[in-house]
């Protein structure tokens, strides 16, 4: 039987706690469904105010956590780098100016991790005109008429690994799966449109945007019932500027988009700053990428520093959109902040190390990057709601988090769960999604009114997208019903 294996732990401190036998209920109900019979569930409820464990089952079970993954890795970069922080990007020359207005060196555009630089995700950032514009502006108040020596785009406060080795190959060529670098620009990702066709026909490329230098696709793609939606992927990784794009798009008359990761971020960061310089008659010898160019040497003077938004506001919208590149910049930024272009593998291994302090040395944490994307990520539900409930201790933290996480019925990716339930609004969650998992963890105020933290992870159900929602939705409902 299932239910042989089930874990429930629950504690009688005052008036207020869960009676056991309504709180079972819903575990009963949702680990012992048919759609679960090769699954596993891992399931923790914690009382905010106490840290006491109210409820469990497979506490200490490490399953595939998917996207909630982020709330982890954001909770991790507030700690380490704190609310306030600020991505910078730094313009910057190399020699001098002399009188007749020639930069007797080059110019760099020097990144330090910013994955909001130009980015159209993440609200309240500058436009990629914005920046170009600042940055082409602090040229021109330099006196600088014209470049001697070429025009560099340094990612080098980050290796150049960009994407993690247990990324999948239908991933990573897709704006989701867009890698982190040094410098980054317009989230790393590119606009590919198609013009629409007639049902069966294969519909010619349109545009591209931005202009990424030496992209080039061979398209597969057909055209598709009118409301079949985006079934199209492109393949292709870092450094491959041939891409293969397959799948379908729907049949129309009009053009359908679709969204790659740039093969170069930090080369097409300085080929935009570079044709904007041409525009304004500044010439140069050309440009060169830190990813497959030597930097140049000696000193450096810096034009201008770009700011990102504080830290606190790229938190709230990873969290809410689910962003993945921001999570993975507030990994690696925090490996890099005491070891400059510091690896994948040392900076996991940094978060490990912060997840065991935080979580009281609990075990069962094995990751694989900070966005969830990987499924070489595992974690218990347990461990993961112990540093959520620590975390939700400290003030300056907690307010960023709660104000951060989707609300059932209302926003984010919690925005169509149990809509038409008593337990809209009630519960505030990070959520998980990928092919057999969902997960969801956060807070949960009760009908009585208490609070509590939960982690919910769901592997390898066999039913669908639309059945497994409609079973967590039954959970959840009953959950807050029996609190």
């Amino acid at each position: 039987m299932k239910c042989s294996y089930f874990l429930i732990l629950t504690f009688f401190l005052s008036a207020g706690c869960l009676c056991a036998q309504k709180v079972n209920a819903p575990i009963i109900k949702l680990t012992g469904d048919p759609a679960l019979k090769n699954g596993n569930v891992s399931f923790t409820l914690l009382d905010k105010k106490t840290g006491e464990l109210v409820a469990a089952h497979n506490p200490n079970l490490s399953l595939i956590p998917a996207s909630s993954l982020k709330l982890l890795t954001c909770t991790y970069g507030l700690e380490v780098l704190r609310g306030d922080f600020r991505f910078k990007t730094q313009l910057e020359i190399t020699g001098y100016v002399d009188a007749n207005g020639i930069l007797k060196g080059d110019l760099i555009l020097h990144g330090f991790g910013d994955p909001t630089l130009g980015s159209e995700m993440t609200e309240g950032s500058s436009t990629i005109d914005q920046v170009l514009n600042s940055l082409v502006d602090a040229v021109i108040k330099a006196g600088i008429r014209s470049i001697d020596g070429y025009i560099y785009g340094d990612g080098s406060y980050f290796s150049n690994e960009g994407i993690y080795d247990s990324w999948l190959w239908n991933d990573i060529g897709n704006y989701y799966a867009a890698g982190i670098y040094g410098l980054n620009i317009y989230d790393n990702l590119y606009k590919l449109k198609f013009k629409q066709s007639m049902q069966g026909s294969s519909p010619d490329i349109a545009t591209v945007y931005p202009n990424v230098p030496g992209l080039k696709f061979a398209s597969e793609v057909l055209s598709a019932g009118p409301k079949s939606g985006d079934n199209a992927f492109i393949y292709g990784g870092p450094m491959q500027f041939n891409c293969k794009v397959r799948g379908s798009i729907p049949s129309g008359k009009g053009t359908f988009e679709i969204k790659g990761s740039m093969p170069d971020p930090p080369k097409v960061a300085t080929w935009l700053l570079y044709e904007k310089l041409k525009e304004m008659k500044i010439s140069s010898k050309g440009m060169k990428s830190s990813l497959s160019d030597p930097l140049p040497d000696g000193k450096r003077t810096v034009l201008k520093t770009h700011y990102s938004l504080p830290l606190e506001n790229i938190v709230q919208q990873t969290l809410l959109k689910s962003i993945n590149l921001n999570a993975e910049a507030i990994l690696r930024y925090c490996g890099a902040k005491s070891l400059p272009n510091a690896t994948i593998e040392s900076a996991i291994k940094g978060f490990e190390a912060f997840l065991q302090q935080e979580s009281d040395n609990a075990t069962g944490f094995f990751l694989a990057d900070g966005s969830g994307l990987s499924t070489l990520n595992s974690i218990p539900s347990y461990g993961f709601a112990k540093i959520l409930r620590k975390n939700f201790q400290e003030k300056s933290i907690s307010s960023i988090l709660e104000a951060s996480l989707p609300i059932a019925g209302i926003s984010g990716t919690m925005k169509n769960y149990l809509i038409n339930s008593p337990a809209k609004g009630k519960i505030r969650a990070k959520t998980g999604s990928m092919n057999r998992v969902r997960s969801f963890s956060g807070l949960l105020t009760g009908a009585s009114g208490k609070e509590y933290v939960f982690t919910l992870i769901i592997n390898n159900y066999s039913c669908s997208s639309v059945q497994i929602k409609s079973k967590v939705e039954t959970f959840f409902d009953g959950l807050f019903k029996a609190s």
